[in-house]
């Protein structure tokens, strides 16, 4: 069985890398350009629903505490990821209720392994 997650990503370039990226591990990456996008993935059922929310906290004109709000509410791991140097947006990204904020450079390096991390359960 694939892997399925969901990722809040306005940058078209970033999501194909994404993609790209869980798809050579066993993982499907559906992405949300938008919160209406955000919250109909959230929803689905079956094979369809995923097993974590990724949230991109550098991306501009999305409320991306109220995806991680949404996610974090409807019970899923949240993996949020941004500028290292935002440590006001890394603050409410953990306060909205990610579990995990990582650097870009970190997701971009270690993406499969970062997620794999957060989907064993403790």
């Amino acid at each position: 069985m694939t892997t399925r997650v969901v990722a809040l990503e306005k940058d078209l370039f970033f999501s194909v890398k994404i993609q790209d990226t869980l798809r050579h591990h066993a993982m499907e990456a559906n992405i949300a350009r938008t919160l209406t996008a955000w919250e109909q993935h959230l929803h689905a059922s079956g094979e369809q629903r995923p097993a974590l929310a990724i949230v991109n906290i550098a991306s501009r004109g999305i409320d991306w505490e109220q995806a991680i709000r949404v996610a974090h509410e409807q019970g899923y791991p949240v993996l949020a990821f941004g500028s290292h140097m935002d440590l006001d947006a890394r603050a409410k990204a953990l306060q909205a209720g990610a579990q995990r904020v990582v650097a870009n450079s970190k997701f971009a390096t270690d993406m499969p392994g970062i997620i794999q991390s957060m989907l064993i359960p403790k």
